[in-house]
């Protein structure tokens, strides 16, 4: 009988344990490819929103976790801006709070008059008269969240806020985003003098050696803060971090669900398969061709979980799209290095599972397997 076809056959005779087992593989796979584009489609987005802004390097504070790094002192800002080879630097303030009916929405406030207000496009209304007023723009993604529009009003912040402009960002995040001047976020929060980011821009004549030697510069002289060229912010933001940290600890997790399952499965199969396999030793199978029977198997297992996984990532990833707040903020984009790295992952993780059952299938001596009957 050809190896093909036993591999087949167990697999469809045992419909619900392998329907189970793929099941279990697939949730675990999903999960990984999940986080892996949210991760992707973060730091995607925040390279979009420094192209955007033009800028050249992000200094923040070095935080071990939270989407939103802890506030410092604007002085520092100041300090930094006064270096060699930086023409322009502009504080920003920003924080996820609940607005109106959303449960979390970034605030972005800005340092008047810095740079970084050049790159808007205001599709209706204007923008705040100036640094002081007390007025709200709307990226367009966060107006059809929120359904306002200009003339509207909004809650936030503890007051009442006129949104007096609408505006379009290449960004995804600045399109989902609340924009207030800085000191209007300042006076009306906790952080009074502070910022949570400074964005830079370099004079012309520095290349990208001279912006790493600048970059180091400002995290020797203001230990606690850290200074990423634009290229490199997105890989060293926390909440890139903390997305990986997590897409890390799904994929041991995963790991651990999928050895167990696809291992007890193959195990529960040689136990009720004895005589089958005591049989196939007695007509001449040899324990090499047994091994590779169960090895198959709890490889073809895994493969399945693996494409199966990809399947329900991509169906995950439709089905929160349905919902505006995060569509209009936030992309999932599974690329093909995500695919295959997951396929790959379940491929090896059935591939693993099977070992020990299939080494004990291979031991196993037909006059044994007959007294099982």
């Amino acid at each position: 009988m050809r190896l093909w076809t036993m591999v087949s056959r167990n697999l469809r005779v045992r419909r619900m344990r392998t329907a189970l087992t793929l099941l279990g593989i697939a949730v675990g796979m999903m999960a990984i490819v999940t986080l892996m584009g949210l991760a992707r489609g973060f730091e995607n987005n925040w390279d979009q929103t420094l192209n955007a802004r033009k800028t050249d390097v992000v200094v923040n504070r070095i935080t071990s976790g939270g989407p939103i790094p802890a506030p410092f002192s604007e002085e520092v800002a100041r300090e930094i801006s006064a270096l060699p080879g930086i023409e322009d630097s502009g504080g920003v303030l920003s924080a996820l709070m609940p607005v109106e009916n959303l449960p979390m929405i970034l605030i972005s406030s800005w340092e008047w008059e810095s740079y970084i207000w050049n790159h808007l496009e205001i599709v209706e209304g204007r923008m705040q008269k100036n640094g002081h007023e007390k007025a709200v723009l709307l990226g367009k993604s966060a107006s059809q969240i929120l359904r306002k529009q200009v003339g509207d009003s909004l809650q936030l912040l503890g007051s009442e806020f006129p949104v007096c402009g609408i505006y379009e960002s290449t960004s995804m995040i600045e399109s989902g985003a609340i924009v207030i001047p800085l000191g209007v976020m300042q006076s009306h929060s906790d952080n009074a003098g502070k910022i949570n980011f400074v964005n830079l821009r370099f004079s012309s004549e520095v290349d990208k050696a001279r912006g790493r030697e600048i970059c180091d510069r400002i995290e020797q002289l203001h230990s606690g803060l850290s200074a990423s060229l634009a290229s490199e912010a997105a890989q060293r933001n926390s909440t890139s971090r903390a997305v990986k940290g997590m897409t890390l600890a799904v994929t041991l997790l995963s790991m651990v669900v999928g050895l167990a399952s696809v291992m007890n499965t193959m195990l529960m199969s040689v136990f009720e398969r004895t005589v089958e396999i005591g049989v196939l030793r007695a007509i001449g199978w040899k324990a090499a061709r047994i091994r590779h029977m169960i090895l198959l198997e709890a490889t073809l297992l895994g493969i399945a979980g693996g494409v199966f996984g990809v399947l329900l990532g991509f169906l995950v990833r439709e089905l929160l799209y349905l919902f505006p707040a995060i569509s209009g903020t936030i992309r999932i984009e599974i690329g093909l290095e995500t695919i295959a790295f997951t396929v790959l992952f379940a491929t090896v993780v059935g591939t693993l599972s099977g070992l020990y059952p299939a080494i004990r299938a291979s031991r196993m001596k037909p006059t044994v397997a007959f007294r099982h009957q």
